[in-house]
């Protein structure tokens, strides 16, 4: 089958391609074949180890006492540069300061039905001892931990993930 797509010709469409257009003000996380963009935010110490939040054990989620890179899900029509920024002064609620971007994850979440997105950024300089302290609602610690001691029993899926895209980079994860 050949279609006219926006001007542009395309074959063999099939069941297997498809196109997804979301908008939307509230992000159900319990939808399945959700597609989600997120901006994730790497901050290192001088000895290399990576700042994560260890969310509360009392929180009603799957991440309940463990560690995740910080992040956020992209708002729609929102850069993710500006997802990156927003991830230090809402999420971590500490000063603005230079980000450089270093690479785009996918990650497909089979028993969820999810796709990742993740556009990765990084800070030029850690956080500073008070910076750290100033943990907000839901968190329990921030803490400059080294992303080879993370498991499935201290860590979310989403941390790992990235640790191991890291390891790899430019390996498809869908």
């Amino acid at each position: 089958m050949i279609s006219n797509i926006a001007g542009r010709w395309i074959s063999h469409m099939s069941e297997e391609i498809r196109a997804y257009a979301v908008k939307q003000d509230v992000v159900d996380y319990n939808a399945e074949n959700l597609v989600m963009l997120q901006a994730q935010l790497i901050n290192k110490d001088y000895v290399g180890k990576v700042m994560v939040e260890k969310v509360s054990k009392d929180a009603k989620s799957y991440a309940a006492g463990k560690y995740y890179i910080p992040g956020v899900a992209i708002n729609f029509g929102e850069h993710p540069v500006e997802a990156g920024h927003r991830i230090l002064t809402e999420e971590l609620e500490v000063e603005d300061r230079e980000i450089r971007y270093i690479s785009t994850q996918s990650h497909w979440n089979d028993e969820k039905k999810h796709w990742y997105v993740l556009f990765i950024f990084e800070t030029v300089d850690p956080l500073t001892e008070d910076e750290m302290k100033n943990t907000c609602e839901g968190i329990d610690e921030l803490v400059y931990f080294d992303l080879e001691d993370a498991t499935n029993e201290n860590s979310t899926q989403g941390l790992i993930d990235i640790r191991e895209a890291m390891r790899n980079p430019g390996k498809t994860y869908i």
